[in-house]
């Protein structure tokens, strides 16, 4: 087959509209760009779905009390009261694309169905890098004295050990020890030994675990989540998860809402010539940190 034949049989099977997602796929090889895959706010803060309409405020009920009684006597009673506590303030996330008709017919651009997924991929990792951000950035020297520690190096057994101590004592338990593995690397250093009047000795099951799988899931009986390390695309590699700040985080510290669906507009327009394919999700998010003393940042790691 020569050349002008090859362009005959491609050109009848791009004007075919049932072939164009299979021609796509066989033309064009992508290499995808990576994306925060683990759902790791949901392993932080309580989460949930609301519906437009559903109120977007956090209520406290009060006033149930327990009080003394003499048998025979008319019993105390307590009126219950509600107030308002916090407002979610919601933020509004989109992305949007626009195209060609020509070259999406093409190939060229790969499948409708491949952009439509990436796009929502990309919306999914927006919330989650702002939320991880906000709780790594909020909580400062300045902020949150108490409640952060700047190392300048690896994470140190004192440092975690603090952020514990801490954690326990203003929230009902530590829920979550969190970084990337890179950033708790130094973990299986020290976790492995413990002090007996200045005498080191090695804590058994541990060194085993590390032996046998190069990581332990547990630090002081709190979980350790490894944030998996995610890069923006193979060319440019840019790491989308911070690497320098580890979180010791509550139980009960907060909520993450989403607040309705995830929204589609997806249109053609007809003004120029070739026309112009355009298609936008959108999406609203909001989310709580009504304990602060709750959260504790270690950071400064390199």
């Amino acid at each position: 087959m020569d050349i002008t034949q090859l362009k005959e049989a491609y050109a009848s099977i791009a004007k075919d509209q049932n072939k164009r997602g299979e021609l796509a796929e066989m033309i064009v090889e992508y290499a995808q760009p990576g994306h925060i895959a683990t759902d790791w706010i949901g392993m932080l803060l309580n989460s949930r779905t609301l519906n437009p309409g559903d109120l977007l405020v956090k209520k406290i009920r009060k006033g149930i009390k327990v009080y003394s009684h003499v048998p025979g006597a008319i019993p105390l009673k307590s009126e219950i009261t509600i107030s308002d506590r916090i407002n979610y303030v919601l933020d509004t996330a989109q992305v949007s694309v626009t195209a060609g008709v020509m070259e999406l017919e093409s190939g060229e651009l790969g499948t409708v169905a491949d952009i439509s997924s990436e796009m929502q991929a990309k919306l999914r990792d927006f919330y989650m890098q702002k939320v991880f951000t906000a709780l790594t950035t909020v909580w400062t020297a300045a902020n949150t004295p108490n409640n952060f520690i700047s190392v300048g190096g690896a994470l140190t057994k004192t440092a975690l050990d603090n952020a514990i101590n801490r954690i326990n004592e203003t929230t009902a338990g530590v829920k979550a020890i969190v970084g990337t593995r890179n950033a708790l690397q130094s973990i299986t250093g020290f976790a492995q030994w413990e002090s007996f009047g200045g005498t080191n000795a090695t804590i058994q099951s541990v060194s085993e675990e590390i032996a046998r799988t190069g990581w332990i899931g547990a630090y002081q009986g709190t979980p350790i989540l490894v944030v998996p390390q995610e890069y923006d695309a193979p060319d440019t590699y840019n790491k989308m998860i911070p690497e320098d700040k580890v979180l010791v985080i509550g139980k009960n510290v907060g909520d993450f809402i989403t607040y309705g669906p995830v929204h589609t507009q997806e249109y053609t327009d007809m003004k120029p010539v070739p026309a112009q394919w355009n298609l936008t999700y959108w999406t609203q998010f909001g989310f709580i940190i009504d304990n602060a003393d709750g959260l504790y940042v270690i950071g400064g790691l390199s």
